[in-house]
C-alpha cells in the first residue's frame, strides 16, 4: 500500500485545505483510495499524491472520498420538533436557513418540509458541502428507498413521488432549496447565506482542530443574522471553546445564539444556560457553579441518554398531517451480556422505578447526564458506573462515562471507558442503534475512535 511518508504528505493536504483531521479509520480510506486510483490509471501513488498536492482535480476526488456522507431525515427527531414549535413561530418571511454540511441533501430537504407547514410566505433552504459528489445528489433530490429513513408516510407522500427505482423530492419543495459548494475552512463567507435567521452545522466541527473551528464559527456568525440560531450535532459543544455563542435550551433540545443585546429576551419554550466561564474541566468533585455540556456531550440535539427521558415528546415531533402518518419511534432496552464494566460495580439502590421495581436504566442515564448538565461530573460518573454494572454491554453509558471521566480529568479512566464502549459496539450495535434515534451506528464509533486516538494510552 502507500507508503508512510506519502500517506502523510496527502493527509497534510487534507487538513491544510478543509480542517479535516484523519483519524486511523480515514488514514486506511485514503491509503486504499490512493492505491486503487494509482492502479486503476497506471501511475504510481506518488503521482496521485502530488496532484492532490497540487490541489487540482485529485483534491476535491479524494475529499469526496474522506467526507462523512451518512444522513437520514428527520435525523434528530427532538430537535426537529423544537426547531417547529419554539423557533419557527419567531421568525419572520423572508427567512433564509442554512444547512452547512449538508451531505446527501436530507438535512435541508427536512428543513424545507418543517417550512412548508409553517405559514411563513418567503422562506429558502441553502445547503452547502465541500463534496461535489454530495452536492450533486443533494441538487437532484432524488434518493434510493434505502435513503429514505427516517420518513413517515405523511412525508413520503407529500413530499416525494416515484421515479423509477428511487424517489425524488417533489419540484415545489426542491425549488425552494439551493445546493452550493462551500469550505468553511478557506472560503470567504458565502453570499447565498448572508442573513441567515438559523444554521445547522451538525456534526462537521468535530473533525476540526481548535483554531479551524473557531475559524469556522467566526465566518458563521458573521454570516448569519445576529439574532439568530444554530443548532450543533449531538457529538459536538461549544464548552470552553469560544464565548461567541451561549448554549440555550430549546424545548428538550439546545442550540446556540451569539452572546450580546442583538438576541434579546428568551422565547417562551427557550431556556438561557448560565456562563460556564469559571469552570476548568481538570476541576475534581462537585461544583456548584453551571456548566455547559462537556465537548463531546450534545449541544445541538438531545443525546441518546436524554432521549430516553422525553419519550412524551417524541409524538409531536413531525407535522400531524395527514392524518394516520407512521411517525416517531419505539425504544428498546438494552441487553446485557457478561462483558466486564468500565469500572467496579457500584451500589445501586439508589435509582429504582417509581414503582420501587429494579433500578431503571434509563432513569439512572438521566441522572448521569443531569450531573454533566450540571457541571457535577462526579455524580456522573456515579450513576454511569451503575448503568455500567447493570448493564455491562451498554455502550451508549460507557460513552458517556468517558466524557464525565474527560471532565473531571482522568484521561486514563476516560480512555478505559471509550475502550469498553467501542468493544461493546463491536459485540453488538443493535440497543445503541435504536437509541441513537435514526443516527448512523457508525457516527458514534467515529466519535469513540477520535477520542481514542487523541488520548494517550493508559
Amino acid at each position: 500500500m502507500t507508503n508512510e511518508i506519502l500517506l502523510d504528505t496527502a493527509s497534510q493536504v487534507v487538513q491544510r485545505s478543509v480542517g479535516l483531521r484523519l483519524g486511523p479509520a480515514q488514514r486506511h480510506r485514503l491509503d486504499y483510495w490512493l492505491h486503487h486510483t494509482a492502479e486503476q490509471r497506471g501511475v504510481p501513488d506518488q503521482t496521485i499524491v502530488e496532484e492532490i498536492a497540487a490541489e487540482g482535480p485529485a483534491l476535491q476526488a479524494c475529499l469526496d472520498e474522506l467526507t462523512v456522507q451518512e444522513t437520514s431525515f428527520f435525523r434528530d427527531p427532538a430537535q426537529v420538533a423544537a426547531f417547529r414549535r419554539d423557533v419557527v413561530p419567531t421568525l419572520h418571511s423572508p427567512l433564509t436557513v442554512w444547512s452547512a454540511g449538508c451531505a446527501w441533501g436530507h438535512e435541508p430537504y427536512t428543513i424545507a418540509m418543517v417550512l412548508a407547514e409553517s405559514g411563513i410566505a418567503q422562506w429558502r433552504v441553502v445547503a452547502s458541502d465541500i463534496s461535489s459528489r454530495a452536492l450533486r445528489q443533494a441538487a437532484t433530490g432524488r434518493y434510493e428507498e434505502r435513503q429514505l429513513t427516517g420518513l413517515g408516510e405523511a412525508e413520503r407522500s407529500r413530499y416525494l413521488r416515484k421515479a423509477g427505482d428511487h424517489w425524488e423530492i417533489v419540484p415545489e419543495l426542491r425549488s425552494k432549496v439551493t445546493v452550493f459548494r462551500h469550505n468553511l475552512i478557506r472560503d470567504p463567507a458565502p453570499a447565498q447565506a448572508a442573513g441567515a435567521e438559523v444554521v445547522f452545522c451538525r456534526n462537521v466541527l468535530i473533525y476540526f482542530d481548535r483554531s479551524d473551528v473557531l475559524g469556522a464559527l467566526e465566518l458563521i456568525a458573521t454570516t448569519m443574522d445576529p439574532r439568530g440560531w444554530v443548532f450543533l450535532g449531538f457529538s459536538e459543544s461549544l464548552w470552553q471553546v469560544t464565548e461567541r455563542f451561549h448554549l440555550v435550551r430549546v424545548g428538550t433540545a439546545f442550540a446556540y445564539r451569539q452572546a450580546g443585546p442583538a438576541t434579546g429576551a428568551p422565547a417562551a419554550g427557550v431556556l438561557s444556560l448560565p456562563d460556564h466561564s469559571n469552570i476548568s474541566p481538570g476541576t475534581r468533585g462537585r461544583t456548584n457553579a453551571p456548566v455547559r455540556p462537556p465537548a463531546g456531550l450534545d449541544a445541538g440535539r438531545d443525546s441518546p441518554a436524554r432521549a430516553a427521558t422525553y419519550a412524551d415528546a417524541r409524538a409531536g415531533c413531525r407535522p400531524p398531517v395527514p392524518a394516520g402518518a407512521k411517525l416517531g419511534s419505539a425504544h428498546a432496552p438494552s441487553t446485557p451480556s457478561s462483558a466486564p464494566a468500565a469500572s467496579p460495580p457500584p451500589p445501586v439502590a439508589a435509582a429504582t422505578d417509581q414503582g420501587g421495581g429494579d433500578p431503571s436504566i434509563a432513569s439512572l442515564l438521566a441522572e448521569g447526564e443531569a450531573g454533566l448538565q450540571s457541571g457535577d461530573p462526579a455524580a456522573a460518573v456515579a450513576a454511569l458506573r451503575k448503568v455500567a454494572y447493570l448493564d455491562p454491554d451498554h455502550a451508549i453509558a460507557h460513552f458517556q462515562l468517558g466524557l464525565a471521566f474527560e471532565l473531571l480529568g482522568e484521561s486514563r479512566q476516560a480512555r478505559r471507558a471509550f475502550s469498553v464502549a467501542r468493544a461493546a459496539l463491536s459485540r453488538s450495535s443493535a440497543a445503541a442503534e435504536v437509541a441513537l434515534e435514526g443516527y448512523q451506528i457508525g457516527e458514534l464509533v467515529r466519535m469513540i475512535d477520535h477520542r481514542l486516538t487523541r488520548t494517550s494510552e493508559p
